[in-house]
């Protein structure tokens, strides 16, 4: 039993008295979240005014004749800039990860956990405060506490702009999604001291036998039970292991466990009410949001053995589709009426710019699920199949939040196989908004050259000038292969090959940053002719220096002076994603003023690199097995468990800063 809490005897107006306050503390508990978020608008408003603020000043200084006044200017210029490198250097720790190797996008982050503790702190207050020493009132707290948390856990849920957290916040779904597990875990834990301290009073007072079978009692021990189940299948690193059954539970239970709390007590109505009219909503605006394709082409990429590109055209039959805003890095849903997978599970990132091109384009690279269900679909003796019907929801994703990157001095932009997906339509979309290709940088791993073919033979002659291709897997043309199965070194993770709030493009082979590779083995055998590469396109073997490019990209050139405002933008395993916020890290603390975005997935086991000479690029006309060739090795790490999954998307709290800077 609780120190200072005891089982009290109490008249009718006490009861009425308790009653009272249980509703009162539950409605604010519930109304309290405005608080943090009114704080966080004027956290955006005082920033707006500081930045502009700092420009005013650097302008003013610029144009001022007075030596004496201008020199005056500066100082409180370097003071107002020097405010900002603390605080950014203060946000870049908040979103480092609390465990080493757990990923930003699964919520492990020093911002959510101070979040999220903050959020318990305040609940546990409301919980105790006003119970006096009346046991049954701190047991009936708990209880309402959680129940009114839960409108806002749903609310977190939501896969729309049109939901107020997301328009307030300016966070994504798969932003907010780190959130919504959290508050997930609290509600379980509040919900769970309920039902403890409840089992002890009826223990305590013999009343075990005799209110077990009482409805009310029957639901809620189902309702913690329901909880319990959800909060098991949630773990990490079995959501991961069995996804599919996991998003089969909490889809089941979230549903189930409305109707059974508003039988549970009376009292918690209002609360399951809310909850259940955002749920409808949320289910309506996902169907209501859907554009159903007749149309959609479906072909195995040349060269390759588990890339299929999926092509969506934008016509007037799909003119609701047609007139949606696509931003570039965002991704969209897909489900299959006639084949087996019909539900929309996936995140898939649109590969191109479809107002420009006039249709979506999807790579995908072939596992289970999904993917492997339309690999299924081509005939053997075909590579491309017409007029297949789907349905689309989206599109979503943090892009449409993002910069304007023409403010920025340099971009980088790293990916890792198919994360390029997210990558490549930004870097393209800058490039076509005017700024030149020489600001930027585009770092490019994969495990053969032809599985970037897909992207090269689309690029300009000037969006070529600043890409880097790397090949990781000691060769150059891979086999052409009419099938979708992975090989076994790519079957290195299990499961679902995109899991929805395991952000976004899990198609890149773990093998590629989750093995080591000779650099002396020689190209594969292939009878097919090599790939026609354009000149533009610099190609390396090997992993990239992440150290090395970080600082020529950093740095100032003779010709230029230092970049002031930079951005870093990287989709690709989780070993990757690392090393690079490791080595941009430096600079922050150096006072570089850097936005970071990591559109990362998780990668399995974990590694960690350990920087090598940088690459050398390969001669088009020699074998690359003809030089000696230094670059990244990967070291596994011993006694260390495996990797948590990334979580979403979202998953994807992503990496950059998602609060005021």
């Amino acid at each position: 039993m609780p120190i200072s809490y005891a089982f009290t005897t109490i008249n009718e107006a006490q009861i009425q008295r308790r009653r009272y306050l249980l509703d009162s503390y539950g409605q604010l508990a519930q109304w309290s979240v405005l608080f943090p978020l009114f704080t966080y608008q004027t956290l955006l408003f005082s920033r707006f005014l500081f930045h502009k603020s700092v420009a005013s000043s650097k302008e003013k200084t610029k144009r001022h004749a007075s030596p004496l006044v201008s020199r005056f200017d500066e100082q409180s210029v370097t003071l107002k800039s020097s405010e900002v490198s603390r605080w950014n250097l203060f946000q870049w720790l908040l979103d480092q990860d609390v465990l080493l190797g757990v990923s930003s996008s699964s919520g492990g982050t020093w911002r959510v956990l101070l979040i999220a503790s903050a959020w318990t702190i305040w609940l546990s207050v409301l919980a105790v405060r006003d119970t006096g020493h009346d046991y049954l009132h701190l047991t009936k707290r708990f209880g309402i506490i959680g129940a009114s948390q839960l409108p806002l856990h749903y609310l977190l849920a939501f896969k729309s702009s049109w939901s107020p957290i997301s328009y307030l916040t300016r966070l994504s779904h798969e932003e907010l999604n780190p959130y919504h597990r959290a508050l997930g875990r609290i509600i379980l834990i509040f919900f769970s001291l309920h039902a403890s301290f409840y089992l002890n009073f009826f223990i305590q007072k013999s009343l075990l036998t005799k209110r077990i079978r009482d409805p009310d009692v029957i639901l809620g021990i189902l309702a913690i039970t329901i909880f319990l189940l959800l909060g098991t299948t949630a773990l990490s690193w079995l959501r991961r292991r069995y996804y599919f059954l996991f998003f089969l539970i909490h889809i089941a239970t979230s549903i189930a466990i409305l109707p059974i709390l508003y039988f549970h007590v009376a009292h918690l109505r209002i609360y399951i009410l809310e909850a259940t009219i955002i749920y409808i909503l949320l289910i309506a605006q996902r169907n209501i949001s859907l554009v159903k394709i007749t149309s959609a082409t479906l072909s195995h990429i040349p060269l390759t053995n588990n890339l299929l590109s999926l092509t969506i055209p934008l016509t007037n039959s799909t003119s609701n589709l047609s007139h949606r805003n696509f931003h570039p890095g965002q991704h969209i849903y897909l489900s299959f009426p006639t084949h087996q997978s019909r539900l929309r599970l996936n995140p898939f990132t649109i590969a191109n710019l479809p107002q420009k091109t006039n249709h979506i384009r999807l790579i995908l690279r072939t596992r289970n699920g999904t993917t492997r269900n339309l690999s299924g679909i081509i005939d053997p003796n075909k590579t491309t199949i017409t007029n297949i019907p789907l349905s689309i929801e989206g599109p979503y994703g943090a892009a449409a939040n993002f910069p304007d990157f023409r403010d920025y001095d340099r971009i980088l932009f790293v990916a890792g196989g198919v994360g390029a997906t997210f990558t490549l339509p930004i870097y393209q979309s800058i490039i076509a908004r005017g700024l030149h290709a020489s600001k930027m940088r585009f770092v490019w791993a994969v495990k053969n050259e032809s599985d970037a073919a897909w992207a090269v033979e689309y690029l300009s002659e000037e969006e070529m000038s600043g890409v880097e291709i790397y090949t990781t897997g000691g060769g150059r043309r891979v086999n052409p292969a009419g099938s979708g199965t992975p090989r076994k070194e790519e079957e290195v993770e299990a499961g679902i090959e995109l899991q929805q709030r395991a952000r976004l493009m899990s198609d890149v082979e773990n093998s590629e940053f989750g093995a080591t590779t000779s650099s002396s083995s020689p190209p594969p055998s292939s009878s097919a002719p090599p790939l026609d590469m354009s000149s533009s396109v610099r190609i390396f073997q090997g992993r990239p220096n992440f150290s090395a490019i970080i600082n020529e990209v950093f740095s100032a050139n003779p010709d230029t002076s230092p970049p002031t405002k930079l951005a870093v933008l990287v989709c690709g395993p989780a070993a990757m994603g690392g090393a690079l916020r490791r080595e941009v890290g430096v600079w922050v603390g150096r006072g570089k003023d850097i936005w970071w975005h990591n559109e990362g997935f998780s990668c399995n086991p974990w590694y960690r690199y350990r920087n090598k000479p940088a690459p050398r690029s390969i001669n088009q006309n020699q074998s690359s097995s003809s030089q000696p060739l230094s670059f990244l090795r990967l070291e596994r790490i011993p006694d260390i468990p495996a990797a948590h999954p990334i979580d979403s998307p979202v998953e994807r709290g992503i990496g950059r800063h998602t609060f005021p800077v």
